[in-house]
């Protein structure tokens, strides 16, 4: 049998010559990886089904992440979408062996970390704006008082700018978490990760075919680890069955759940003392010193369940789906917070934290989507959706307590005073509905454009009670209502080469930060963007450039946990980015991000600073290489590299303390060693911080600072079988 394999108009060919007068050709998507939709079953008409071909080593398709949708709508090729998009495929993740999404953040165009509550929360800032429960999960809007474990992910999708028919977001963008699913392709899937500092971590990753209809997937993973900071230990279970039928008419109905336990202390970092004329500066007692210590532990637990179903309508390809989403999540924890510094460096502290934290999230949707000829060739997705959000819990906050010193915060312990300290329950409830609409218009067959609007309808409310006196205060916003819109155009200049510009607008109201009563108005803003899309090298390497100005109005923004209005703020600024396969083996990613973002406020303390944690520039290059000749010795033999920059930021919006530039280095090794057929081994290891960079990740705040990991050496196994 004769094997070849080409590239050509972005699809993958293989071509398997059975004999002089007869051959197979599968068309394979350059990107599969990012599946939207189960693979489908054998159609049972008397295709030639081949055994599957032993590649040793990383099959190239996981590194492809082409396509993309978001929101369940409309499901293209990122090169033929009017706006910057960047994917992080689940291949990348294991070559980084990254075991948190904050990891691969910093490898993509002006995307930084944020402190993420202590770092218990995924937190991000994009094109200069800090989300606000902007981390979406298969297209819904998900806030969680947990990280996302990473074993769940296929691929991480991060949309820059307004998504106006998605309705509520921040203008600087969102990221859309793909999670695996069901494939009738068997695949099994086990490893191993650990590091010097106590990384325990183990996952498997199991799918296949039960029948022709029937498809499973099985994710689970385990973790008991200790970091580089003082007692500091995390704890983690997930598992995460899936369920795919699939009918002879191509109807398919997807039944997930999710457990997902996730222990780890909420973490405040290090802290800034006064040094006068309204500066301040950062201490520095050592990277594994906290301040929080030793009451510093959080229990969250959760349950999520999900029904997604598609059925054609019998017309052209019409399709009716619908999606139905409920996620139920509880957190206790206790943590100690850095109130003030003594002129002696003396600390003043106290214990605070939340029982029985309860957040559930309630959510659907109802769309159709296909073509229409209406004059010109479109492609549609209409629908409603409705989401309903309810958190409660008990905050407590001790005394006021004086012991410690910068230097050395352990030489006074703190007393848990938890139970008389002051409680007061606090209780916030949200809900949005909206019918929205995307359209692709292919106005001539180089010139496409692309429109979308959500009609919004919105209210919230919060209830603080305080337990002591049964006082009670309340704040809401009756049922409003806001229309989004947006509109690109999308030219393909030459067979490679698309050109594009777009506007959006997006609002978001106020969410009622930590149960806070007081009603802000809700944020607005708009993006205008301008940009470029090359293929090269036949579709190995790809190109994007775009330009962008970004304004929002209302901004609110949380300092050392109490929520402020800080007037408005505008960006503007440009990135770049190139991600492909050069040659066969070789993968790689780099880009640049420049930002001039600056608040415009009434506060002349603030205006024209730039916003916290944004620096001004950021850029990253990370690539690979994987011997394939079967003849090499070096067979199955990985090397991967990534630099990262991330320029000065400021730790306030007065700019009273900076966090610095850093630059980080990362080498990664692996090998893939045969153990039968179909089944392989590999081995992991590598360094993450070479350099050892002593480096600030983000503020949260003059007494929440975040500090950033050394340099560690890990490995890991992991068998595919």
């Amino acid at each position: 049998m004769r094997v070849a394999v080409g590239r050509s108009g972005g699809v993958l060919r293989l071509v398997c010559a059975l004999s002089a007068s007869t051959a197979l050709s599968v068309v394979l998507s350059a990107s599969a990886v990012a599946q939207t939709a189960p693979e489908a079953p054998p159609d049972g008409d008397g295709s030639v089904v081949l055994d599957a071909i032993q590649v040793q080593g990383t099959v190239q398709s996981r590194y492809d992440s082409r396509f993309t949708d978001v929101g369940g709508r409309l499901t293209n090729d990122i090169t033929e979408i009017p706006r910057s998009i960047d994917v992080i495929p689940e291949q990348l993740l294991q070559d980084q062996h990254a075991r948190e999404m904050d990891e691969v953040y910093r490898y993509f165009p002006n995307v930084v970390n944020n402190d993420g509550y202590g770092g218990t929360r995924e937190d991000y800032i994009i094109r200069g704006f800090r989300r606000r429960d902007d981390v979406y999960r298969n297209g819904v809007r998900l806030k969680s008082n947990s990280r996302i474990d990473p074993a769940t992910i296929e691929s991480i999708q991060i949309f820059k700018g307004p998504v106006s028919d998605i309705g509520q977001m921040t203008p600087g963008g969102l990221v859309n978490i793909t999670t695996k699913k069901p494939s009738w392709t068997s695949r099994n899937h086990a490893e191993l990760n650990f590091d010097e500092h106590g990384e325990r971590q183990g996952m498997i990753d199991s799918t296949g075919a039960l029948s022709e209809q029937w498809a499973y997937r099985i994710v689970g993973s385990t973790e008991n680890s200790e970091t580089f900071r003082d007692d500091t230990t995390i704890k983690r279970q997930f598992f995460a069955p899936t369920l795919t039928w699939m009918g002879a008419n191509d109807a398919t109905v997807t039944i997930g759940y999710e457990y997902n336990r996730d222990q780890r202390p909420l973490d405040r970092g290090t802290i800034t003392t006064a040094t006068g004329s309204g500066s301040r500066s950062v201490a520095d007692p050592g990277r594994s010193v906290r301040y929080d210590a030793p009451f510093s532990d959080r229990d969250s637990r959760s349950h999520l369940g999900e029904v997604d179903a598609s059925v054609p309508v019998g017309f052209r390809d019409w399709k009716l789906e619908g999606k139905l989403f409920y996620s139920n999540e509880q957190t206790d924890e206790i943590h100690s917070e850095v109130r003030s510094v003594l002129a002696n460096g003396t600390l003043v502290r106290r214990v605070e934290g939340n029982d029985d934290r309860k957040l559930s999230t309630f959510f659907t949707r109802l769309q159709a989507k296909g073509s229409l000829d209406a004059g010109l060739p479109l492609r549609i997705a209409t629908g409603v959706e409705y989401r309903y959000q309810e958190e409660s819990w008990i905050n407590f906050v001790g005394a006021n307590q004086t012991g410690g010193t910068v230097q050395n915060p352990a030489s006074s312990r703190l007393v848990n005073d938890s139970a008389t300290a002051s409680r007061t329950h606090r209780r916030v409830e949200q809900a949005d509905f909206g019918p929205f609409i995307q359209a692709d218009i292919d106005l001539l067959p180089t010139l496409t454009l692309t429109m979308g609007a959500r009609y919004e309808f919105y209210r919230g409310s919060a209830v603080v009670r305080n337990l002591q006196n049964s006082s009670v205060t309340s704040g809401s916003y009756p049922t409003d209502q806001k229309l989004t819109k947006t509109a690109g155009l999308m030219w393909k200049a030459t067979g490679n080469v698309s050109l594009y510009v777009s506007y959006a607008d997006t609002f978001q109201p106020h969410n009622f930060y930590n149960g806070d009563t007081t009603v802000f108005p809700a944020e607005e803003g708009r993006q205008y963007e301008v940009g470029t899309k090359v293929n090269l090298m036949g579709e190995r390497l790809f190109l994007t450039g775009a330009v962008f100005d970004i304004k929002q109005e209302n901004v609110v923004e949380t300092v050392n946990g109490v929520a402020r209005l800080t007037g408005g703020q505008t960006s503007r600024g440009f990135e770049v980015a190139m991600v492909g396969n050069p040659s066969e083996g070789w993968n790689i990613r780099a880009a640049f991000g420049y930002v001039d973002a600056e608040y415009v406020s009434d506060d002349a303390a603030i205006d024209g600073n730039r916003p916290t944690n944004v620096p001004t520039h950021n850029a990253s290059l990370w690539s690979s290489y994987e011997f394939k000749d079967p003849a090499s010795p070096l067979n199955g033999l990985g090397l991967g590299a990534g630099v990262t920059l991330v320029g000065n930021r400021y730790g306030d919006a007065e700019h009273s303390f900076e966090l610095g530039r850093y630059t980080l280095v990362d080498l990664g090794a692996w090998y893939y060693l045969p153990i039968g057929k179909d089944r392989q081994v590999r081995f992991d290891v590598g360094v993450k911080n070479v350099t050892d960079e002593d480096y600030l990740t983000a503020s949260g705040g003059s007494y929440r600072v975040a500090v950033g990991s050394p340099r560690t050496f890990y490995g890991g196994i992991s068998v595919d079988f």
